[in-house]
């Protein structure tokens, strides 16, 4: 029963989260959470979420895996540098009055998703070797780079410490990767390589667990302010598919002039668009303000689709565009 959840959970992530977030602004508008310290809860949904993700990435194969320099380059300075200046973009035009919502935006820009290509490579029949390449390296770039562009983009919408926000990071990224690492290992030992194959199907769903802790608890404190004043759920919405939208195009096209085939394209454009569901939240929770945590809690849900909707409905057209390595082979 628990493991059908689980993996139900993995499959419709996007449906649960959407759930979620509905029934957190209904149970927050007749119980008032406002007086609730969450910072204990998320405390213990970013280890829920992180440790399982962490413990599933075998960073080992980074030493056999590809090596396409320009493709590696061309992702990390879209997830980085291209999508802060969107991101920066953003925030002071579509979401300009609102600091807190503006600030969640520049948190898109800020921590991207990259460990996500793993996964994904594998369902948009991309290279998994390139893949696994930059989402370790993006991972370990996250506590370098995000404070910076955090205090540089977002530091006129919130007032926060970048040595605390790096002390943030290092742990939530550090910790439970070594911990992933070590249970990786004494799980392989004692049970074998194809037990822990035979597990590792479930981690995703269990950090799902940890998502929807963070999104309900942080939801339902700010639900009275939200349902009276709708106008942040049109601007959360606009801001995010702004977002994907530029990202995307301006990413299709930097695969075109470099000239990357569907199986290299297919990796800079997810990842020069998608933001780390698991971390951002995980900061916001434990940091800033719960209408920040609330623009950010329907990522996972607009995240998936959009990515679905890459993969199955642009997919075919972008193949055309780019064209496939494989066909010369």
């Amino acid at each position: 029963m628990m493991k059908a959840i689980l993996m139900d959970l993995k499959k419709r992530l996007y449906i649960y989260v959407f759930i979620d977030i509905i029934m957190a602004l209904f149970v927050g508008y007749f119980i008032d959470f406002k007086s609730i310290n969450i910072k204990p809860i998320s405390i213990a949904a970013v280890f829920i979420m992180l440790y399982p993700m962490l413990t599933g990435m075998v960073i080992e194969k980074i030493k056999k895996a590809g090596r396409n320099f320009k493709l590696i380059i061309a992702t990390l300075t879209f997830a980085y540098l291209i999508a802060s200046i969107t991101a920066f973009i953003l925030s002071r035009t579509i979401l300009k009055g609102y600091p807190d919502i503006a600030f969640a935006m520049v948190m898109v820009g800020a921590i991207p998703c990259l460990n996500m290509l793993i996964g994904w490579s594998g369902i948009a029949d991309v290279s998994v070797e390139d893949a696994l390449v930059i989402a370790v390296t993006g991972l370990l770039l996250i506590p370098i780079l995000s404070p910076i562009i955090l205090k540089v983009s977002g530091g006129m919408f919130v007032s926060f410490s970048v040595q605390t926000l790096v002390i943030l990071l290092l742990s939530y990224i550090i910790i439970p990767l070594v911990l992933g690492l070590l249970t990786r290992h004494i799980i392989i030992a004692k049970r074998g390589m194809e037990y822990f194959r035979d597990i590792k199907k479930f981690f995703p769903g269990i950090s799902a667990i940890g998502i929807l802790l963070i999104v309900f608890f942080s939801v339902a404190k700010v639900s009275r302010i939200v349902i009276n004043e709708p106008i942040i759920f049109i601007l959360v919405l606009m801001g995010l598919i702004t977002y994907y939208v530029i990202q995307t195009s301006l990413s299709l096209i930097a695969a075109k002039l470099l000239r990357l085939k569907y199986e290299q394209g297919m990796i800079l454009i997810p990842g020069a668009t998608a933001s780390s569901q698991a971390i951002s939240l995980s900061v916001a929770a434990t940091m800033f303000n719960a209408l920040t945590v609330f623009a950010l809690s329907f990522k996972p849900f607009l995240q998936v689709l959009y990515i679905m909707l890459l993969i199955y409905g642009t997919g075919p057209w972008i193949k055309r565009f780019l064209g496939s390595g494989r066909e010369k082979q």
